[in-house]
């Protein structure tokens, strides 16, 4: 009896499976998602390829009806349409602009009276990855000891928008209130950009150097992080007279033009 009901669950499983699916792990809002569903029906009849987004029927091959191919538009999504063979069948989908997560099925039956079916799910995570590291802005090669910079770090375009977060010499910066992540109005496919400020209060050392670096995260699973960095160098008053002293009438203009910034900056503080 055991012998008998093995061999009859390997005849159900060998008839007719599906053998691959592919979804993409993420989709880009501004252009279509193309997925595919491979199976084998061994002496099986295939009677329909059905796709879902999560509970919803998207899309439907019958191969015995006329026309073989239906589409289903639910809210959220578009189906641009699809193709299908004795083996595999392809749906293209417009994934809607909203970083969302959903899943995706393909559904396989045979032909009648038993009408058996084999089904497997994937899902796809609506994403629009950044092209380019942030950039910072409003940092300076030289600083002065004690005084304080405000710098500006942008993201570049994505869906969901990135996470700012500021470093300097590697210590995270706590969010204060009003330096929070701040986000453009949406561009193509509900794509933003993010900045955030942060304000960096020099040490009153004689010399040395601040590393700063702001990361752009992109809140998915796994993260998505960017980066980028600068070197603020601290120079004394006493080490910036050497230099000008040194280094020629030219750069020595341009340090008098920076310490007449210097003054300006002082009285505004």
């Amino acid at each position: 009896m055991k012998i008998f009901t093995l061999l009859a669950v390997c005849a159900l499983t060998s008839a007719y499976k599906i053998t691959q699916l592919k979804v993409p792990l993420y989709a880009d809002p501004r252009r279509a998602a193309e997925l595919s569903c491979h199976f084998q029906m061994d002496d099986q009849k295939l009677h329909s390829v059905k796709w879902y987004r999560d509970m919803h029927e998207i899309f439907r091959y019958n191969p015995s009806q006329k026309p073989s191919i239906r589409l289903f538009n639910v809210t959220g999504i578009m189906v641009q349409g699809g193709e299908c063979q004795a083996e595999w069948c392809m749906v293209r989908v417009m994934p809607p602009p909203v970083a969302a997560r959903a899943a995706y099925s393909c559904e396989i039956s045979t032909e009648g009276p038993k009408f058996q079916i084999a089904r497997q799910t994937k899902h796809m995570t609506v994403v629009a990855m950044p092209e380019r590291d942030p950039v910072i802005i409003g940092a300076p090669k030289l600083v002065k000891p004690g005084e304080q910079i405000l710098l500006n770090c942008t993201s570049d375009y994505s869906l969901p928008p990135a996470d700012i977060n500021w470093y300097i010499d590697n210590d995270l910066q706590k969010q204060e209130p009003w330096h929070h992540t701040e986000l453009t109005a949406p561009q193509e496919g509900g794509l933003r950009a993010s900045w955030r400020v942060l304000r960096v209060p020099v040490p009153p050392a004689e010399s040395g150097s601040l590393s700063v670096r702001c990361e752009a995260v992109l809140p998915v699973e796994p993260p998505v992080i960017r980066d980028a960095g600068a070197v603020l160098t601290l120079y004394s008053r006493t080490q910036l007279s050497k230099y000008v002293s040194s280094s020629g009438t030219s750069f020595g203009l341009q340090l008098s033009f920076l310490s007449y910034l210097y003054s300006i900056l002082e009285i505004s503080l």
